[in-house]
């Protein structure tokens, strides 16, 4: 049987590099050792069959200087429990038969349960206790069960750990395969499946499975007929956009069979603008949506979206953007309690001069007021995503903005439990 396989070599390729520096600073002598997650020390807390990334640091002293650095690949590595989770020296396989290896200091989580991970060098040592909390089940997501003709598609591995608590993603520690023979797709990057013109109706498997142990999980899907294009505004219909926020929009192919999932087509269309002069407005391409973005106010917009592979067109709704002032900042949820280590996204909603509150996402700076708990991503497209740092506690998050008279802000207050 012939199949079509994606490692992930990213990670192993990124530690391999980081592993050709080895300076350790300007001290003449080492005095001490560490180990670290993401540059910070104290004990793991990470997901059975995943293959987390530790690093080594050693404290150089002497002549007056103190210096740190990395001998990640210098050190020996070992495991109190290598059976439930273990560590490589680089000599590790990450599947038995492959040639490839995990780089030096990657712990292999490979079931459920708990180690002290200790590294030697010259000497010195240092110990890391990490634990690995089961996975009760796999899913592969988008949840689709039939892909358009000509379409790209980006799958996510994700894992349910309770049933009270969201799915964390574990894509990254997942290699992608198709086990039959002749497809119509391929994988041509990770977990994105390009898929071809044809045959419609042909059935074929998507699997993943975990780097770290022999758990995988898999979809079937096929090729499916497009009835058409359905637009979706963030924006309230019939409302103005103000000029400070912008209108998030997805396209999604709906296929013949009412029983299939919608595919999220935005980032495949080509686009021109139907309404409006180009100095009006822009559509770009965010993650999963496009994002309509005003430059002049009280012009109405439109754009028209082809998707070339079945020459299908639609359009968006006519957009006008008005000059309005902010008046309140609103965080949603207010008030949530999160479990390490699930992520959330929060949301900012203004109200403006005219009496009407409309989603914000333009112009906002978030922050977290207790660092040593959460962090939280201040700009961009991601902006507004939180992440516990594996301490229990309660943390303010504040989102600030500004119209004519100061600064608007907003906080939302989460508190972070450990499992």
């Amino acid at each position: 049987m012939s199949f079509t396989c994606v490692r992930l070599t990213a990670l192993l390729t990124a530690a391999l590099l980081t592993a050709c520096d080895l300076s350790v600073g300007e001290g003449t002598a080492p005095t001490a050792v560490f180990i670290r997650y993401n540059g910070v020390g104290g004990d793991l807390q990470t997901l059975e069959c995943t293959a987390p990334q530790l690093s080594a640091v050693v404290r150089m002293e002497g002549n007056g200087k103190i210096s740190e650095g990395d001998v990640t690949p210098l050190v020996r590595w070992s495991s109190s429990n290598p059976g439930v989770i273990d560590v490589s020296n680089g000599d590790a396989e990450v599947e038995p038969g492959s040639g490839s290896y995990f780089p030096a200091g990657t712990v292999i989580a490979r079931t459920a349960g708990s180690a002290i991970i200790r590294v030697d060098y010259v000497g010195l040592s240092a110990s890391f206790a990490v634990t690995a909390d089961p996975i009760l089940g796999l899913t592969i997501t988008p949840e689709l069960t039939q892909l358009a003709p000509g379409s790209r598609q980006t799958f996510k591995l994700k894992a349910q750990l309770q049933e009270d608590e969201p799915a964390a993603d574990v894509t990254i520690n997942a290699t992608w395969r198709i086990p039959s023979g002749s497809v119509p797709v391929s994988i041509i990057n990770t977990s994105t499946v390009q898929v071809q013109s044809d045959p419609v109706g042909q059935p074929f498997t998507l699997e993943a499975q975990l780097l770290a142990c022999d758990r995988r999980a898999q979809r079937v899907l096929k090729l499916g007929a497009l009835q058409g294009l359905r637009v979706t505004h963030e924006q309230p219909e019939g409302l103005t956009v103000p000029l400070t926020s912008t209108d998030q929009i997805v396209v999604e192919g709906i296929f013949t069979d009412v029983s299939a999932p919608p595919q999220n087509l935005s980032l495949q269309l080509e686009q021109e603008q139907s309404v409006g002069d180009p100095d009006e407005a822009t559509l770009s391409a965010a993650t999963e949506s496009l994002v309509m973005t005003g430059l002049k106010a009280a012009r109405p917009v439109q754009f028209r979206l082809r998707y070339d592979p079945l020459d299908m067109e639609v359009d968006t709704r006519v957009v006008e953007f008005e000059d309005l002032e902010l008046r309140q900042l609103r965080i949603d949820p207010a008030d949530l309690t999160l479990t390490y280590p699930d992520t959330l996204t929060l949301a900012a909603y203004g109200l403006f001069a005219d009496g009407h509150e409309r989603p914000l996402r333009r112009g906002l700076a978030w922050r977290s007021l207790d660092a040593g708990v959460l962090s939280v991503i201040a700009s961009g497209e991601y902006a507004g995503e939180i992440t516990p740092l594996g301490v229990e506690g309660r943390a303010d998050v504040r989102a600030t903005t500004s119209n004519s008279e100061g600064a608007v802000e907003a906080e939302a207050r989460v508190t972070v439990e450990l499992p």
